[in-house]
């Protein structure tokens, strides 16, 4: 498992950061995903053999939403 932080452009509400973290959560090879509203970062765990970060931001794309840098 590896464990990345996503900074988001400035999410617009608590439900948005909730709707982030349940999509995120549904994604195969994700095991954990937290998004913090207040600052727009998502902290995912994932298994890099079954999803990649790459796909993360995308499904995190669909949302509305993008991933401005990485750590």
């Amino acid at each position: 498992m590896q464990e990345a932080t996503l900074q988001l452009t400035n999410l617009s509400c608590p439900s948005c950061a909730e709707t982030i973290g349940q999509v995120l959560k549904r994604q195969k090879g994700v095991k954990d995903a937290t998004v913090a509203f207040t600052t727009s970062r998502v902290k995912v765990t994932y298994d890099p053999s079954v999803i990649t970060l790459d796909a993360i931001e995308k499904t995190i794309g669909k949302t509305g939403y993008k991933v401005i840098s990485r750590s």
